[in-house]
């Protein structure tokens, strides 16, 4: 044949109605194949913890470093294949089973970073595995190394500062043995006072407590005045939306049933009265002043009345405040940097001396008749190496106790792993879903694969007429005799027999060759 018959959508069914068997055959027996190799897989328990990075904005990109470098190592083979030994996650065998173990033991490790702009915030370490207590366990002891590293840097900080005290109490000692010499030293017996390193440090201290509740009272002004500006906002809205017409007024009602009250009022002096009784002449001076009172509100309303509405003279109200917290503002930062800079310069302790050196180049002899002599410059740069020492020292102490709540460290572990109950892994639902899929997939090719070879032969009326150009007039239909018909009914028997025998056989090859591929084990990690 030349070229191919095109056929209907209709004709392309007949032919799946008609492979019926083989198509119900080939799926069936991939779907229970993959029903065995799903419902063997084994369970996969999902131990988590969390980690919170604690520190300051201003030191983002040393605290990034810290936590891509705490990623690092928990992805490199030497602590991998620590933990792996430790647990007996490759048993004892070493070698190729070990390599295997440790990158498993990657694979089901899963670090991430939870980031707050391009602050790292907090960090999750997953780990899986089919035993639930060993997912613990490991997971646990990956953790560990977050405490590790805060112990390095406890340790660290601890010998900084232990430095620095050494280092403050040697100019101590100094500035203490200037100002007994000075005393020592002067004719007219007025001695300097003694430096009184503790009152300076306790100064510096009570200094940088009201700085930190300056900075606590801006925050909440700022914060204040955000909502301020955001309700003035608002409220400027409803003032453009406000009514301008006068008869939106309240006092506008009141007057014009004033005015109607008064009406009918005069109207019944008419007839009982002459215009110049009293009382009509009261009652229409009332409507006189009550008419004027009626301009006057649309006067008003046609010049601007929405400023004097009820949602103007409020928003009017709430810009006071915002000024108001505006102002306070303003001056507790004034106060703020007064307090920073009075920390910044030098001692007010050190400030009683006179400005003079402290080093000692020639030693006090026994006797006392030799001098000490001392420089100004020499002198400042000792104070200013007391203050740069002291800040030092406070940005030590602030690094130690930086997690007010938490235990000192940079790591602060807020959930350890705990013992997984509910498996995280297979979703054997999902899995059977695509098995079905690759089952009804298997079959249609499988009809392909028979019914192609039929598309190029003549099979029915429609194929005579498209080839042979010929209409059919009349076709003969096919009869069988009674033995013919039971004959039919027992080979149909035997097929299906034969189809049970054939799959008991297919399943089990279907099973290794899936089990094999890992296909499903390879859909299940994931």
């Amino acid at each position: 044949m030349s070229s191919l018959r095109p056929r209907s959508f209709s004709e392309y069914a007949q032919m799946l109605w008609r492979r019926k068997s083989l198509f119900l055959f080939v799926a069936g027996t991939t779907l229970v194949a993959a029903f065995f190799i799903i419902k063997s897989l084994p369970n996969n328990y999902e131990a988590q913890a969390t980690i919170v990075v604690t520190g300051k904005q201003d030191e983002r990109q040393a605290l990034a470093d810290r936590v891509a470098a705490v990623r690092e190592r928990l992805s490199s083979r030497a602590l991998l294949e620590a933990v792996a030994q430790r647990h007996l996650l490759a048993g004892n065998a070493q070698g190729a089973a070990l390599d295997v173990a440790v990158n498993r033991l990657r694979k089901d490790t899963k670090v991430e970073t939870f980031m707050r702009g391009d602050f790292p915030e907090r960090l999750t370490l997953t780990y899986r595995n089919h035993d639930p207590q060993l997912a613990r366990d490991v997971a646990t002891d990956m953790v560990s190394i977050f405490g590790s590293m805060n112990e390095a840097l406890a340790k660290q900080l601890t010998e900084q500062n232990d430095a620095l005290n050494a280092e403050l109490n040697e100019v101590e000692n100094h500035l203490n043995q200037i100002s007994q010499q000075r005393s020592v030293r002067r004719s007219s017996g007025v001695s300097r006072p003694r430096i009184d390193m503790n009152a300076v440090r306790a100064e510096r201290a009570a200094t940088n407590s009201t700085i930190e509740t300056l900075k606590d009272k801006q925050f909440s002004l700022e914060r204040e005045i955000a909502q301020q500006k955001q309700q003035i906002a608002e409220q400027q809205k409803l003032v453009k939306a406000a009514p301008t017409d006068a008869r939106a007024n309240s006092s506008y009602g009141v007057l014009l049933v004033r005015k109607a009250e008064l009406e009918a009022q005069i109207k019944d002096y008419a007839a009982q009265y002459t215009d110049k009784n009293p009382k009509v002449l009261q009652a229409r001076n009332q409507l006189e002043e009550i008419n004027h009172q009626i301009a006057q509100l649309n006067v008003e309303a046609q010049n601007g009345g929405a400023l004097n509405s009820p949602e103007a003279r409020e928003l009017r109200g709430l810009e006071r405040e915002l000024s108001r917290l505006e102002t306070e503002l303003a001056i507790t930062q004034r106060a703020m940097e007064r307090k920073q800079q009075a920390l910044t310069s030098p001692p007010s302790a050190a400030d009683s001396l006179v400005a003079s050196a402290p080093l000692i180049s020639t030693p006090v002899s026994p006797s006392g008749d030799a001098e000490l002599p001392l420089a100004g410059s020499d002198y400042q740069r000792l104070k200013d190496r007391y203050d740069s020492l002291l800040r030092r020292q406070e940005r030590l102490e602030y690094a130690r106790t930086t997690a007010a709540g938490f235990d000192p460290g940079l790591f602060q572990i807020v959930d350890m792993p705990a013992l997984p109950e509910i498996p995280a892994g297979p979703d054997r639902l999902k899995l059977m879903g695509l098995a079905l899929v690759l089952a009804l997939f298997l079959g249609l090719v499988a009809v392909i694969a028979f019914e192609v070879p039929r598309l190029f032969s003549i099979r029915d009326d429609r194929d005579v007429e498209y080839y042979l150009g010929a209409p059919v007039i009349v076709m003969i239909p096919e009869s069988v005799s009674p033995g013919q018909s039971g004959q039919t009914r027992r080979l149909l028997a035997m097929r299906v027999v034969g189809m049970l025998l054939l799959a008991a056989v297919v399943v089990p090859a279907l099973i290794f060759l899936l089990n094999n591929l890992r296909v499903f084990q390879l859909l299940a990690s994931r």
